[in-house]
C-alpha cells in the first residue's frame, strides 16, 4: 500500500441495507461496482448512535469502550483510543464534519486538526445532508486530511419521523447518495480522488420509528469500500462488524494494531 493514500469515512446514520436496495443510489452503486462491499455487516448493541460510533472508531464493543447510552458526557474507558487518536499520534492529519453535537466526544481535545459541527435540524429535510457536505468540502479540499470523517444524519431523522422503509426514509437515502456524490466530485476537482480510500457504512438500522429492538433490521448495516487499496468484487469469507472499521482504517493508513481492538482488519476487501 502507498503511504500517501488517505481514508474518507462516511457514516449514513440509520441506513438499512435493504433501504439501499430500494432507493435510487447511483453513487453508491458505482462505489460497489468498482470496489467491495457487504450488505450483511453487523453493528453492536445497544444500537444507539453514540455507542455505535464509538465502536466504529475504537474497534471495541460497548462493554469495552464503556459508552452505552446517548450522552453528552460519556464515561469512556481510559484504555479506549479512537482511530483519530492513533492517526494523530502517527503524525497524520484528521478532520470530522457532523451535525449531532454528541459526536464531538469521538476524539479528545487536541487530536483533530479540524472539527466542524453544524446543527441541521431546523433546515428543510431535503437540505440537511447537503448542508454538511457543502460546509465540509472547502475545508477538505484545503486540508486534504489523511483521515476524514463525514456524518450524514438525514436518514436517521427521516426514520424517526416517518418510519424506517417509509417513502420519506427512502428519499432520505437518495439524498445521502447525492451528498456523497458531491463529496466525490469535490475530491476530483482538486485532483486528489485517487488518493482516497472511501468507506461508507452506518451505525444501525431501524424498525417502525425506532432502533431499540435486537432484530436483523436494526443490527444489519452496509459496508462499502472503494479506492486505490481496495479490492474489486472480492468475495467475503467472514461476517464483518463495525468493530472491524477502525482496524481496517489503521491498515490503510499504515498504523500499527492497537491491543484493545475487538475487531480485526477486513483483509478480504484489501489489495
Amino acid at each position: 500500500m502507498n503511504r500517501q493514500n488517505k481514508v474518507l469515512l462516511i457514516v449514513i446514520d440509520g441506513c438499512r441495507p435493504d433501504g439501499l436496495e430500494v432507493a435510487e443510489t447511483p453513487v453508491l452503486d458505482e462505489l460497489m461496482e468498482t470496489g467491495s462491499f457487504s450488505m450483511t455487516a453487523q453493528t453492536t448493541y445497544p444500537a444507539l448512535t453514540l455507542p455505535c460510533h464509538f465502536s466504529l472508531v475504537s474497534g471495541q464493543k460497548p462493554i469495552g469502550h464503556n459508552v452505552q447510552t446517548n450522552t453528552g458526557q460519556p464515561s469512556i474507558s481510559p484504555e479506549t483510543l479512537s482511530i483519530f487518536q492513533l492517526a494523530k499520534y502517527r503524525g497524520l492529519t484528521t478532520a470530522i464534519f457532523y451535525s449531532w453535537e454528541h459526536l464531538r466526544n469521538l476524539a479528545p481535545p487536541g487530536v483533530l486538526d479540524l472539527s466542524l459541527m453544524i446543527n441541521v435540524i431546523n433546515n428543510p429535510v431535503d437540505q440537511q445532508d447537503r448542508l454538511i457536505v457543502d460546509s465540509a468540502l472547502p475545508h477538505i479540499q484545503n486540508l486534504l486530511p489523511d483521515l476524514c470523517f463525514v456524518y450524514l444524519e438525514g436518514t436517521d431523522i427521516a426514520g424517526h419521523e416517518y418510519g424506517w422503509m417509509s417513502e420519506e426514509y427512502i428519499q432520505a437515502i437518495e439524498r445521502a447518495d447525492h451528498a456523497i456524490g458531491e463529496l466525490v466530485k469535490g475530491l476530483e476537482k482538486v485532483a486528489c480522488r485517487a488518493q482516497y480510500n472511501i468507506i461508507v457504512t452506518s451505525d444501525h438500522g431501524g424498525v417502525d420509528r425506532h432502533h431499540m429492538e435486537r432484530v436483523p433490521e436494526v443490527l444489519t448495516v452496509p459496508w462499502i469500500m472503494q479506492g486505490p487499496d481496495i479490492a474489486i468484487a472480492k468475495k467475503l469469507t467472514r461476517q464483518l462488524t463495525i468493530c472491524d472499521i477502525a482496524p481496517t482504517i489503521a491498515r490503510l493508513l499504515n498504523i500499527p494494531p492497537y491491543w484493545e481492538w475487538q475487531g480485526s482488519v477486513a483483509t478480504e476487501l484489501l489489495n
